[in-house]
């Protein structure tokens, strides 16, 4: 097992599916406006991505890998948009395994562009956490009639996007530090998630939040200080392993997420509308087991 990568590539899920379950609560629960949270989210990774830069300087490296890293960034940051607009709608464990399907994506760009290798058994790996995201997500009077929710297309959408963006961040590695591609990234997702949303009565509405403990402290902890170790985690595999292995194992995130709802499942059916029927049960542990199957196969092969 090559610890350099797999250890961080299942660190990085964990955090953010600790972080999602934050995410769902200040959204639903807490109703922070969705403009605000977006540039609050940017506005966050800009700063951590200026204070890279201030403590170890601007990095010698080709435009092409400022380029690719800042590309990931945007194509991240419209990803996320679509994620954060999903997950105040409908519940983020089925949300949340649609939006990990981006290892598809992300392995016929590593397969048929960079030249990675691939074994069968890999291929079937990235089916069975694929698969276990479609399973989850899709509603059974839909599956009937071979279709899916337009949310859920939308969200496929946005599994797409990170794809490519996890594609490009990994060229961008052969040429820039993991903090300064975490740095430039960071630009990249403020161009498409904040800049958007700079407006006085958004920010105003930022302001009011933060000025109650209540509400300040989950939103801090949630989108100030997990995500950057969250990312830390993730570029740290991206550096070490090959994209499309490792995007796969970034996939479990809806694993962690499931867990979670589980063990605070009277907390998660009051505060974050997860439902906890019979039906939903079976259909996330069902995916749950075909989801850590794929993992095992591609940690331990």
């Amino acid at each position: 097992m090559e610890l350099t990568w797999v250890l961080p590539a299942i660190a990085s899920p964990l955090i953010y599916g600790l972080v999602t379950v934050g995410d769902k609560w200040i959204l639903s629960n807490l109703k922070f406006r969705i403009e605000s949270f977006n540039l609050f989210v940017a506005t966050v990774q800009m700063t951590a991505s200026i204070a890279i830069l201030l403590i170890l300087g601007i990095p010698n490296a080709p435009i092409g890998a400022f380029v690719a890293s800042f590309a990931g960034g945007a194509l991240w940051g419209l990803a996320l948009i679509i994620m954060f607009w999903a997950l105040r709608r409908e519940q983020m464990g089925r949300v949340v395994p649609v939006a990990q399907s981006s290892p598809v994506f992300a392995a016929l760009l590593g397969v048929f562009i960079l030249g990675e290798h691939l074994e069968w058994y890999g291929w079937i790996a990235i089916l069975l956490v694929v698969g276990g995201a479609v399973l989850v997500s899709a509603e059974p009077k839909l599956l009937l009639s071979g279709g899916f929710s337009k949310i859920y297309l939308a969200i496929m959408f946005s599994a797409a996007l990170i794809g490519i963006a996890q594609f490009s961040l990994k060229i961008a590695t052969d040429d820039l530090s993991l903090w300064h591609n975490m740095s430039i990234r960071g630009f990249g997702l403020f161009f498409t998630l904040g800049l958007p949303f700079l407006r006085a009565s958004v920010v105003r509405d930022i302001g009011i939040f933060l000025s109650s403990r209540r509400t300040a402290i989950p939103l801090l902890i949630t989108e100030g200080i997990a995500p950057i170790i969250g990312n830390a985690f993730l570029f740290l595999a991206l550096a070490n392993g090959p994209v499309s292995s490792v995007s796969a194992l970034l996939g479990t995130r809806p694993v962690f997420v499931l867990i979670t709802t589980l063990i605070f499942a009277p907390f998660a059916k009051r505060a974050l509308a997860e439902k906890f029927s019979k039906a939903d049960i079976i259909t996330k542990v069902a995916s749950t087991i075909a989801v850590v199957s794929g993992v095992a196969i591609i940690s331990l092969a």
